[in-house]
């Protein structure tokens, strides 16, 4: 139906607006907990979110789909914020984002072979080389990009991941209310989370969530970020299938940059809006490919 893609466009979109903002709250925060707490203590609240919006306790109907929901925390909730986290260690933060941008195409990739109706096609490859030469003018304007293979790769490894997640999701067992799937899914990754603290001796920071700017960045990494962001890339997902959904990633760069424009009145640079056009220029062309309505992506 024309008005669930129409739907579909708008909950991706507001979903990427989201994430790139979640950047300087996670920055912040940084400075005052480990990438681990960061990740524990945002789903926490996120899952209590879900709770609240889901009070509902439902009897999964096989091992096989309460598996997949563990599958999908694993990818989507776990490793991929495990993997970024490590990757930022490793090399620089454009170059995590640079690769962060190959989440497209790798999601085009895997859907072709695993989704049905779902096809790689010579559009999508020139809208990511497209996207991909903005989100570089943008990210490596003031920056020199270092290759750096240890950090390098788990960024790659990270794209990867959250590729699988999202094909992975459109795949996600019929039947259950989608707040349920996405409870599910954080719940696990909670527990995956829990059991690293105990294998990893990380230490957990408690009294800093005392401090105002702690707790004010993690509510909103926590309610809007992991909450309401997941649960609106997780209907975008049904709505227009993965690989639309998945082009939404470009703007990511674009939308920081406009950020950091209005939040820390950093200035407009020509490479900015040059690579900003050009990541508009790639979504248009990735996006201009035939669907047909009565296709079967399940």
């Amino acid at each position: 139906m024309p008005s669930a893609r129409l739907t579909g466009h708008l909950f991706t979109f507001i979903t990427i607006a989201i994430w790139s903002v979640a950047f300087v709250g996670n920055k912040v925060l940084l400075a005052h907990l480990t990438p681990i707490e960061i990740m524990l203590y945002r789903f926490l609240l996120a899952w209590g979110l879900l709770l609240a919006l889901y009070p509902q306790w439902r009897t999964v109907r096989s091992w096989r789909d309460e598996a997949y929901f563990f599958l999908l925390g694993f990818l989507g909730i776990f490793l991929y914020f495990l993997l970024e986290n490590f990757a930022l260690r490793f090399t620089q933060a454009g170059n995590v984002g640079l690769y962060m941008g190959a989440i497209p195409v790798l999601t085009a990739l895997l859907a072709h072979f695993f989704i049905r109706g779902e096809h790689f096609s010579t559009a999508l490859l020139l809208g990511f080389l497209i996207a991909l030469a903005g989100m570089g003018l943008i990210l490596f304007s003031e920056l020199h990009f270092t290759l750096r293979l240890r950090g390098d790769l788990l960024a790659l490894a990270g794209a990867a991941t959250f590729a699988l997640y999202s094909v992975a999701l459109k795949k996600a067992p019929q039947d259950y209310h989608f707040l349920l799937i996405a409870r599910k899914s954080f719940f696990y990754g909670i527990l995956l989370m829990l059991l690293y603290l105990v294998l990893a001796h990380e230490p957990l920071h408690l009294p800093a969530l005392k401090l105002p700017v702690v707790w004010l960045n993690l509510l909103f990494l926590g309610l809007f970020s992991s909450g309401l962001a997941f649960i609106l890339w997780q209907q975008g997902i049904d709505r227009i299938g993965p690989v639309a959904a998945g082009n939404y990633i470009y703007l990511v760069p674009l939308l920081t940059a406009l950020t950091g424009v209005i939040v820390l009145d950093e200035k407009i640079t020509p490479a900015m809006l040059t690579g900003g056009a050009l990541i508009l220029l790639g979504l248009f062309v990735a996006q201009r490919r035939p669907i047909p309505d009565n296709q079967d992506v399940r």
